[in-house]
């Protein structure tokens, strides 16, 4: 997967570039409301990417969906003005998230790969991952295993920042807390609140490329959580306190 990538895709930017690789959640407990507020809040936020020349030339984005299967809806390429997201639908109640994970982190790593080549300098990479159950389906647990401690070594080295977001009650949050070694507790959101996490998203991914902001801000969350995960309106309380 390194070398499936053509020079192309990486625009004539010379631009510092932050890749971003979502990991979502498309199992049957997302049908319905849910994958429709996802989709909304996915193509907001790619649209506050697109209308920022800066975020656009910088910002790198792949999509992955983990539900029967693992699939790459949207691999890395640079972003054009014209190009649109494919819809993300919801199907079985597998819930493949280790595989997803690892998928992942396979295509942020041939992404690097791709910038080391072209010389281009980058960001910490971040993989966002939603999701609103367990790991279910064959192997899922020994994958998330092997998930959780590639997703940790590369964070203690300083080479990924990992957002592990947890939606509404169903959410196994001891398991999904142990993705991050530095985020004290995962992010909580409803669904009727993807607006509100993509809309950060957005920002802080602007403030990483524009002025510089630290990755630990991303991290260090000076709030109290409530039971089992960080509610997001506490989070971004944070961020735009430390802005």
């Amino acid at each position: 997967m390194a070398n499936s990538f053509s020079s192309s895709d990486f625009g004539t930017s010379t631009r510092r570039r932050l890749p971003i690789c979502f990991a979502l959640d498309t199992s049957g407990s997302m049908m319905g409301n849910p994958i429709k507020q996802l989709n909304m809040g996915l193509q907001n936020f790619v649209a506050s990417i697109k209308a920022n020349d800066d975020t656009r030339s910088s910002t790198d984005i792949a999509i992955i969906t983990f539900g029967s299967k693992v699939d790459i809806v949207m691999p890395f390429g640079k972003i054009s003005k014209e190009k649109g997201l494919p819809e993300i639908k919801a199907s079985t109640t597998l819930t493949p998230i280790g595989e997803g994970v690892l998928t992942a982190l396979e295509l942020l790593n041939a992404r690097k790969e791709g910038y080391k080549e072209m010389g281009i300098k980058y960001f910490q990479p971040w993989l966002v991952v939603i999701t609103d159950g367990a790991p279910q389906g064959p192997n899922a647990m020994q994958n998330m295993e092997l998930a959780i401690k590639a997703c940790n070594e590369l964070e203690s080295q300083d080479k990924l920042v990992v957002f592990n977001i947890g939606v509404g009650s169903g959410v196994d949050f001891d398991i999904l807390k142990r993705l991050s070694l530095k985020r004290a507790e995962p992010i909580s959101v409803n669904s009727a609140d993807f607006g509100k996490l993509f809309e950060f998203l957005g920002s802080s991914s602007s403030s990483i490329v524009s002025s510089g902001m630290s990755d630990d801000a991303l991290y260090n969350i000076d709030t109290t959580p409530q039971g089992k995960a960080v509610e997001l309106d506490d989070f971004m309380k944070f961020i735009n306190e430390d802005e």
